[in-house]
């Protein structure tokens, strides 16, 4: 959506990383005044109640301690064990014994002033829309102007304030800060700071709607705890370039002020009322509710159930590995619906890489509702597969479905909370496309009210999209992560928190901005001069990985910020300016916006810029690029984690656990658990060919043996086999040579069967791929062999059951190719933990091995051979880390022939 430039730091501060629109309410008018210049402030200043400091204007109601909890006569004995019952009572004794119960034994809400405020108010006029400003520079400002009030003497800055009301049958706290108290000579005078950069004569006379009801919670907060009839206000608004301030002066009294904010209070206590009424029938339908499975839990899923209700009482995280048949959806899941039964948990977030995962926990909760389960579950999609538009462009003037969008969608969203308990991404766009409201917005808004929330990673752990609604708060909510495919998350989350800047896309965009933004491109001409300095005058040292020249450094470049800040200040009005009617937006808009929000996240990465990042420099002249790179991303996450009450992250391949656990946010009291495979073994044939090298320097001169294991293995039966490489370079080596075996064997055996080859190519489509996977449906009718990378697109996240799949062979233990971010990588860990090597090459490269293998035993009649080609597998330290349902493992150079072996596993099939 396209944003307002006024920075509201009260307001429901909800930026384009989340992609939400923020819309406020209609003010009275204020008499302008005019006084001192200042500036104001973007930080966030609610505090968590409790955690206040400076002078506090008013008090809480009081409370008492709550009694023990009666515990629920659903227990989980049947279903899982004694153990699991008692580990649940254990949790909600220490939950009931924490939970404080208002006076004369009312429910107790809290909300800031913000929160209430971005709740209760709505209006769809452009002015309400959300800044993309610089909140930094916004801080610093609004820092100065309270500085400059203080040293008078008479102004009091950051006063914490909050009230309790009872609205509804229950008692609401309502918190906040305010920016300051004006000691007036007759009446002290609260005083709210916005910044802006929009001129400050194109602001209505009457102020902003939403600025004004943020002032009034404040003054009648006031008037109450002071018992003050007349309550003075002003609402300063400040430029952020020029410092200039524009005043605007307001006289309350008490009357209306309690009047207004009841006015604010009762919707979001009702709607804090309905949600408690349905949270009861959602509790006592889990309650009530059993495994969708007759035999009850699986091997190895009752023991991570348990695993999973044992963190969740201890507020711990948990990393489990739970191989392909285990169950981990339904696993981890059900646990934790039955602690969200007994009011240990709020709200889940099931986040994955992958919309095939995403799949999956829709169908174990379309399972669990078979059996009484009542769930608001919502399915987030991403904003571009969304939308309605066939170009994509969020601004209200060019969009139907953003235009005036709060006030239809928040009827529209409680419509559909009320009619429906999943809200799936075709009911979210069909609705969004019936009312003419944006789909992605109405999902965010739905979210709100739902119980379980399945998305990507992104949502929970990136800046940029995160869902600031729920994590912004300070404080541990009662959140659970469930974290799918972890073993994604690694490199996932580097990406998140490292960002590039290259030189060429700037110096076009400074060419075309020349002319119709002079003050702009000068602005650019001034981080350019900053890379070009850096380019010429190297501080790093120099180093070569994969041919190719780098410099590295753990130093930040720290020059980079005021050009940067400078540029993004400057050019925010961009953004939002609206342009005259009929007129079309400049064709350099959308190279613009791309760029701004790289230098915003670049900035914003140099802010984390700490011991786990590296400054790597790349490239010459016009291809000069600089990279943050975060190479451990554990601490950020673990961050994140924290403000959750637990998390669960498990995949089928997270090997070794220590190092998932170290990279993943762990900590040192965190458990880990490594479930066995649920098949019987001898489903398995699987071999390692141990004559044969793939290191890149041995791979020319065992191309032969390589290609003539391969012929072995797909011969020894008529099936659908999938071969794995570590690059397309060496995959092309080896394909020639074994066409040729099959050739020279066909001359000689006229009536051996057909081959039919597949190979994978880079860029594929999704329609390709689709098309490429359709031809395994076929099956027992030739040797069919689809020859891919690891890593890539059929590497995990497909599923070729029964006979679809035969064999798996996997050439190379999966390293990743030297370049100079995995050198950079290897150069961290061995400093940090004298193990370079293992987490920059090893263990990812295992991972892919372990997801390849993956691919061909997925259910507990499926039967198949796996063929490991690398001597390296034979080697000790690779037979630690390879899955104990494996073997024995016999090594071809000790054990008969391939085709003896394969012939003795298939013979009774």
């Amino acid at each position: 959506m396209a944003s307002q430039n006024t920075t509201d730091p009260e307001g429901q501060n909800t930026t384009e990383q989340e992609g939400r629109i923020s819309l406020n309410p209609v003010p009275k008018p204020g008499k302008e005044s005019r006084t001192e210049p200042g500036t104001e402030s973007e930080k966030e200043r609610e505090k968590e109640p409790g955690k206040e400091s400076g002078k506090k204007i008013g008090k809480k109601t009081g409370k008492k301690k709550a009694g023990r909890k009666e515990k629920s006569k659903a227990t989980l004995l049947d279903l899982v064990a004694d153990e699991l019952a008692e580990a649940l009572s254990d949790a909600e004794e220490a939950v009931a014994a924490a939970v404080p119960i208002a006076a004369a034994d009312l429910p107790l809400l809290r909300v800031s002033v913000r929160g209430l405020v971005a709740f209760s108010m709505q209006d769809d006029t452009a002015w309400a829309y959300v800044s993309y400003a610089d909140m930094r520079e916004g801080s610093r400002t609004h820092q100065k102007l309270q500085a400059e009030l203080s040293a008078t003497g008479s102004y009091q800055a950051e006063v914490p304030i909050s009230h309790t009301y009872e609205v509804l049958d229950r008692h609401i706290e309502v918190s906040g800060r305010l920016d300051g108290i004006l000691n007036a000579e007759t009446l002290p005078m609260l005083h709210e700071i916005k910044s802006t950069s929009v001129p400050l004569s194109d602001i209505p006379l009457a102020g902003i709607p939403s600025h004004w009801a943020q002032l009034q919670c404040y003054a009648a907060m006031h008037s109450e705890e002071t018992d003050a009839n007349i309550v003075p206000a002003r609402l300063t608004y400040v430029d952020r370039a020029s410092g200039a301030v524009r005043n605007f002066d307001q006289v309350f009294t008490r009357t209306e002020l309690a009047r207004s904010m009841l006015d604010l209070l009762k919707p979001y206590v009702k709607r804090e009322k309905d949600q408690a009424d349905w949270r009861k029938k959602r509790n006592l339908s889990i309650q009530a509710m059993e495994l969708p499975f007759a035999g009850g839990f699986r091997k190895g899923q009752k023991l991570l159930a348990y695993n999973v209700f044992r963190c969740i009482g201890d507020s711990r995280r948990l990393y489990a590995q739970a191989p392909t048949g285990t169950g981990k959806t339904m696993g981890a899941l059900y646990p934790v619906l039955k602690s969200m039964g007994e009011g240990l948990v709020d709200r889940i977030f099931y986040v994955t890489a992958k919309t095939t995962t995403k799949g999956i926990a829709e169908n174990a909760v379309s399972l669990l509702r078979t059996k009484g389960l009542r769930l608001k579950a919502l399915t987030l999609t991403a904003k571009d597969k969304m939308c309605l538009m066939s170009v994509k462009n969020c601004d209200p003037a060019k969009c139907p479905y953003a235009e005036g969008i709060i006030t239809r969608m928040q009827r529209v969203g409680k419509t559909l909370l009320k009619s429906h308990d999943v809200f799936t991404r075709d009911l979210i766009y069909e609705t969004g496309l019936k009312h003419e409201v944006c789909p992605f917005e109405l999902s965010l808004e739905i979210s709100l009210g739902c119980d379980l929330i399945i998305a990507d990673y992104n949502y929970v752990f990136d800046p940029r999209v995160y869902l600031k609604r729920f994590f912004q708060q300070k404080g541990k909510d009662n959140n659970v992560f469930l974290v799918d495919e972890a073993h994604n998350l690694v490199d996932r989350a580097r990406e998140m928190f490292s960002a590039t800047l290259v030189r060429e896309p700037l110096m076009a965009l400074r060419r075309i901005l020349s002319k119709p933004e002079p003050d702009i491109a000068h602005a650019l001409g001034d981080i350019l001069r900053v890379m070009t300095l850096m380019q010429v005058r190297p501080t790093a040292s120099s180093a070569e990985a994969g041919g190719q020249g780098y410099r590295v450094s753990a130093d930040a470049p720290s020059d980079l910020l005021q050009p940067i800040n400078a540029f993004l200040l400057r050019s925010e009005h961009l953004l939002t300016d609206k342009d005259e009617e009929g007129q079309d937006a400049p064709p350099w808009q959308d190279e613009f916006v791309g760029r701004f929000f790289d230098l915003l996240h670049f900035r914003n990465t140099l802010e984390l810029f700490g011991e786990e990042y590296r400054l790597l420099q790349i490239g010459r002249s016009r291809t000069f690029a600089i990279r943050l790179m975060c190479l451990d991303p554990s601490e950020m996450l673990g961050r994140r984690m924290d403000s959750a009450r637990s998390s669960i992250l498990f995949s089928a391949t997270l090997s070794p656990l220590s190092y998932f656990r170290k990279m993943l946010g762990g900590r040192a009291d965190d458990p880990t658990l490594r479930l066995p495979s649920p098949f019987p073994r001898e489903n398995l044939c699987a071999v390692i060919e141990d004559r044969a090298e793939t290191r890149f320097k041995m791979r020319e001169r065992h191309l032969p043996a390589v290609a003539a294991s391969l012929y072995a293995f797909l011969s020894a039966r008529r099936g659908n086999y999938l071969i794995f490489f570590p690059s397309y370079g060496y995959m092309n080596q080896v394909l020639p040579l074994l066409e040729r075996m099959y050739l020279e064997e066909r001359k000689k055996k006229p009536d051996e069967g057909e081959w039919d080859i597949l190979v994978q190519e880079g860029g594929m489509t999704e329609s390709d791929r689709e098309a490429w996977l359709a031809r395994f449906e076929y099956y027992g009718d030739v040797v069919r062999a689809g020859f891919c990378v690891l890593g890539g697109a059929f590497g995990e996240g497909i599923d070729l059951v029964g006979e679809r799949l035969t064999g798996v062979a996997v050439v190379g233990v999966g390293l990743p190719q030297v370049n100079p971010e995995q050198e950079i990588s290897r150069s961290y860990f061995e400093e940090r933990f004298g193990e370079g090597f293992d987490f920059a090459y090893t263990y990812p490269g295992l991972n892919r091995v372990l997801q390849a293998a993956g691919r061909l035993i997925r259910t507990s009649t499926d039967r198949g051979g796996l063929l490991l080609v690398d001597a390296r597998f034979a080697g000790r330290q690779y037979q630690q880390l390879l899955p104990a349902e494996w073997f024995p493992l016999p090594f071809l150079s000790r054990s008969p022939d391939l085709g003896v072996i394969l012939a003795d596993f298939w013979k009774d099939t």
